[in-house]
Order: structure tokens, then sequence, then C-alpha cells
């Protein structure tokens, strides 16, 4: 799985593609369903394409180069290092964010339960002793108790129903979601503006095509320009620019060839999905050129241990070099740490996945070539010791040595014959190592 940052990240761009798309081809259509369709779809496909990459015909991965085996520290021995920084810095942002939706939730119910609400016209309001433009949430409409809202009461009440029926709420809710998961992105907040304008323009048509005049329509837009706001995520009255959506409401209406610019989208989405989709097998194959049906995914997983194996392996053999000419004993503990952590990782490789995993013919003969020159080392080491414990130490481990060996000729000799492993030498090898 792909770290959080990366897909967030991944994710952050699909958004800023469909924003870009949105405002070159789709914003000045008076096509405004299609446009909210098109908005919120962006919204879903921007988590979706990065969560569930394909396999790319096209893109083949590079080996990665065998010492990052040694390189890369234990989630234990490591320390506090940028990548941590940049996550508690995000989860931080993220927690602020989301506490101030949760606030605004909280302010919003207990406005509900301080002034009630009743009916009116076949629709449940709020009325508030306080000055701010009317706006709804879910299926309940905000309004102030002033003289103007009295004399346009059907005008606001027309608009904000259009809001109510076409559950613009569920879009706000999913863009403060989003918002408080892409706090950093910059388009998210112009793809916010550009959502709450849709609605804006489909509450605007809405009216109009109930039969209110749109003079005097467009003169309560500017009367309810002036005014504060009491919740900031609801369907304001004025959320978007006056001027805009006057223009919009006098526009002439777009041609219905117009509406083919939403074919852009299906073009789009190939391509992102095509973007982050994951590298080809090595062996040049993919999802697409397979012809022979599907590929056994156990033999799959034994070629990819064999290779880690073998990555191991040579991992080790590099860093006892440069342990043999290193002089500084502070490198030399260090190394010899390195090469224990190798020893371990392959010691775990072989347990968790070699109940029917023995060495390929490359992999014998490095082993070969390593326990020779380790046995050549320990009777070195025998010959100038005269430490009874530490002779004791340096015999076993030579026997062990010998007997891995002789293993290992068993092995090469059942790569010349049919016949499989039994699992006694698996198991024996397993212990072995």
């Amino acid at each position: 799985m792909k770290p959080f940052l990366i897909y967030i990240l991944q994710s952050g761009f699909c958004l800023a593609v469909f924003y870009s798309v949105y405002m070159l081809f789709l914003k000045r259509e008076t096509f405004f369903q299609l446009n909210r369709i098109f908005l919120v779809s962006g919204l879903l496909l921007s988590f979706l394409i990065p969560a569930f990459p394909i396999t790319s015909p096209f893109k083949t991965p590079a080996a990665p180069p065998a010492a990052d085996f040694a390189s890369i520290p234990s989630a234990s021995a490591r320390g506090f290092g940028s990548a941590d920084f940049l996550y508690v810095l995000y989860g931080i942002g993220v927690l602020v964010f989301l506490l101030r939706f949760g606030l605004q939730l909280a302010k919003l119910r207990r406005v509900v339960r301080t002034h009630g609400i009743r009916r009116l016209r076949g629709a449940k309001i709020v009325a508030v002793d306080r000055l701010f433009p009317p706006f709804s949430f879910l299926d309940i409409i905000f309004i102030n108790q002033g003289p103007s809202i009295d004399a346009n009461l059907r005008r606001i009440l027309a608009h904000e129903q259009v809001h109510i029926r076409q559950h613009h709420t569920l879009d706000v809710l999913l863009m403060e979601i989003v918002l408080s998961l892409k706090w950093f992105n910059p388009f998210v907040w112009r793809y916010k503006k550009a959502l709450q304008e849709t609605h804006e323009y489909l509450a605007d048509s809405g009216v109009i095509a109930q039969g209110f005049s749109s003079v005097k329509y467009q003169l309560l837009m500017f009367e309810q320009h002036v005014g504060a706001s009491l919740f900031e995520f609801g369907n304001n009255f004025k959320k978007s620019q006056i001027k805009r959506r006057i223009m919009m409401l006098s526009k002439i209406k777009s041609p219905k060839a117009a509406k083919l610019k939403l074919l852009l989208a299906l073009p789009l989405a190939i391509a992102l999905v095509l973007i982050f989709a994951e590298p080809r097998v090595a062996d040049g194959t993919s999802a697409f050129q397979k012809k022979s049906g599907p590929a056994d995914p156990t033999q799959a997983k034994i070629t990819q241990v064999k290779e880690e194996f073998d990555k191991l392996i040579a991992v080790e053999q590099d860093l006892r070099r440069t342990l043999e000419t290193a002089q500084d004993e502070t490198t030399k503990k260090e190394l010899a740490k390195k090469i224990e952590t190798v020893i371990q990782k392959r010691q775990q490789l072989a347990v968790s996945h070699n109940a029917n995993f023995i060495p390929s013919p490359h992999e014998l003969e490095v082993l070969f070539k390593e326990l020779k020159e380790k046995g050549v080392v320990l009777r070195a080491e025998l010959e100038k010791t005269t430490d009874k414990s530490k002779k004791t130490e340096l015999m076993k481990t030579l026997e062990n040595v010998e007997q891995y060996r002789a293993l290992l000729k068993d092995a090469a000799r059942y790569y010349e014959s049919p016949r499989p492993a039994t699992e006694e030498m698996k198991k024996q090898m397993v212990e072995l190592r």
C-alpha cells in the first residue's frame, strides 16, 4: 500500500485537474445540473483513482539498488524524521478543520433548539432575531425576522426550496470533508467556491422557472447582498457573487451541442488512471498483454521471495567486504549491526515464505562461496585463539557451516533430478538459516 501522504497528494492533483477542466470548458455554460454532476463526480473520483491503481501497459519498474535493504533502518531504530513531521503537521491541519466543521454544526443545532422550527407554506422555518442572509440546511430554512424578508418571503422560500429539493446540502457536507482532508491544497478552496456558485445558479434558475419576475428577483439579490453570515456551510442566498448570478440569469441558454464538453470527463479520468497506474511486472507482461490466462499467484510469490533473498545475500557480501577494510571501531560496530539485521531479515523471509523454497542455482553458487570464505576465517581464528570457551563457540559455528554446505550440495543435486526436495530437507534449511 502506498504511503498515505503520497496518496493524498495524488488525490489533490486529480482534484486540481478536474477543477481546471471545469474552469476552462464548463464554467460559462448554463447546463448547471450537468456542471454540478461533473464537480461532485470529480470530488469522488479524485479519491478513487489513486486509491485503486491498475497495472500499466506502458510503465516498467526500475530495479531498486541492493544497498536499500541495509540502509533502511528498522521501525524501532529510526528516530523522528521529516516524514513524521509532515504526518504530524498534516494531522494537525485535518483536526483543526474537522473541529471547525463540528463547531459550525453544533452552532446550527443550538440555533434550532433556541428558536424552534415552525411550518410555513409547507416548509420548515427557523426565524432568527438577527441580521443575516437567508439560507437552508438539509430541509430547514433559516431566515431573519426583518421587514424586507416579509415582503419577499415567497421568492426567498422558492429559492431555498430548490436547494432542499435538489439536496445541495449533501454536496456541501461532502465538500467540507474533502476540504478538511485536503486543507493544504489551494485548489480545494476554489473548488468549493465553484460548487457553491453552481448551487446558486440552480436555485436562481429554479425560481425563475416557477414564474417569478426576473427583474424583481434581481432586485431581491441586491437587497440580500448586505448582512452577516450565520452559518458558513449552509446554502446561502448571497453565497456567490451577485453580479455573476445576474449575468447567468440574463445569459442566453447554451446550445445543446455544448453538452458534448462533458464527454471530456471520460478521457480525463482515463488519463488520470494511467498516470497513477502501477508499473507492469519485470518480465514485460501486463494485465493487457497476458493471453494465456491469469498468472499463478503462488509461483509469482515464490519468484519474488527468491529475488528478495538474492538481494539480501548480495547486500551482506558487500557489507562484509566493507567490514574487512574498515579501520574505525565505531564503523565496524555499525557494519556488524547492519550485517546482523540483514541476516535476521533473511531468516524471517525464510521462515515466513520458505515452506516450498529451495535456493536457485545462482543462490547455491553465492552461498557456497560465502560459506567457503566463512570457513577459512573460522579456521584461522581457531588457530589463533587460546580461550577455551571461544574455541568451543568457533567450533560449533564451523560445524554449522559445514552442515549447511553439505545440505546445499544435496539441494544442488535436486536441480539435476526431477524429484522434489523432501520436507525434511526444507525444514533443515530453514533451521540452519
